[in-house]
């Protein structure tokens, strides 16, 4: 199995001189994270380290200082790339301001971050986080559109905002071993717990909030609960998430899809993955596409390629040996 080169950046301030310090250390998180504006608690004390993971495509980076508030320009945000951060408090404590929500972070505590949106991150005298870059596409296909998630403190102490934080501050440990399809899994898998514990509402407003953002949320747990299952309609599905197709259909609708569209796009994703995982090479393209829950091998290869614009044969070839054309 291909493994990623481990490119860890460890960068301290210990070994610079004390007037340097700040100014050498926003330099270094612009670079590992997005430009952003900043202003220290006290310069001539001034500490802190970066640490940055390269993780499924995009990074995660461990950020500690000893006090800093951070913004951006709306020309900064401008030259943002299309992600998302899901921010996992470690020690300390931030608070992160966007679209008009302020979300107070202590340690285990997390929150998603859009961003190509401006925000501003306050960190206490001692804060330590760690940033998890996210696809825009991914994120919101899980989620839905994101604006109306950013900034919504989730409680990391308890449930499955306690399991997500767990699951995150594991990662930097693990990612050295992790094969690139491995990496790519885990991310997908980090959105979903991220999406559990968004519809659990564990001191989240936006789940008591918003029935249309639960009942979206909800449907899609039951549509990738039944990607497995071949005989799965519509109407079951709907029925199982507690609403009717024609609102299942009018809560995608915002996202350009409908009910059985996702369906098949979200089995698209699965057997996109099981393709392009070396681990998988033994496997029959047919047998890939049955477990995922498709009948007909041949409607199956059609979807596939209006997906993707590849047939599955040549989707593995290009996935599983990049440097060959196609």
């Amino acid at each position: 199995m291909k493994r990623r080169a481990s490119k860890t950046d460890l960068v301290s301030t210990a070994s610079v001189h004390p007037r340097d310090r700040f100014d050498y250390w926003h330099e270094v998180a612009c670079q590992a994270m997005v430009p952003f504006e900043c202003r220290p608690r006290d310069r001539s004390s001034f500490e802190g380290e970066i640490t940055a993971l390269p993780f499924a495509g995009a990074f995660l980076t461990i950020t500690s200082n000893n006090g800093v508030s951070t913004w951006r320009t709306a020309r900064q945000v401008a030259q943002s790339k299309n992600s998302v951060f899901i921010c996992s408090q470690i020690s300390g404590t931030t608070r992160i301001s966007q679209n008009g929500r302020d979300a107070v972070l202590q340690a285990g505590d997390l929150t998603l971050v859009d961003n190509a949106t401006a925000s501003t991150f306050v960190s206490s005298n001692v804060s330590k986080k760690l940033v998890v870059e996210i696809d825009r596409r991914k994120c919101e296909a899980r989620l839905g559109r994101i604006a109306q998630l950013t900034t919504r403190r989730i409680d990391g102490s308890i449930g499955a905002g306690a399991l997500v934080s767990n699951f995150i501050q594991l990662l930097p440990v693990q990612l050295s071993s992790l094969s690139d399809a491995a990496q790519r899994q885990i991310s997908h898998q980090l959105i979903e717990l991220v999406a559990l514990a968004l519809t659990e509402g564990n001191g989240n407003a936006t789940a008591r909030s918003s029935g249309r953002l639960i009942s979206l949320l909800r449907l899609k747990a039951v549509v990738d609960a039944n990607l497995t299952n071949g005989s799965a309609t519509c109407e079951e599905l709907a029925a199982a998430a507690g609403i009717s197709v024609r609102y299942a259909n009018q809560l995608l609708e915002a996202e350009e899809t409908s009910l059985q569209r996702l369906l098949f796009s979200r089995r698209i994703g699965k057997c996109q993955d099981a393709l392009a995982d070396p681990a998988q090479a033994h496997r029959q393209i047919s047998d890939i596409a049955y477990s995922w829950g498709f009948g007909d091998v041949s409607h199956f290869g059609r979807l596939f390629k209006s997906t993707t614009g590849l047939t599955p044969r040549n989707y593995r070839l290009q996935a599983q040996n990049p440097a060959e054309r196609i």
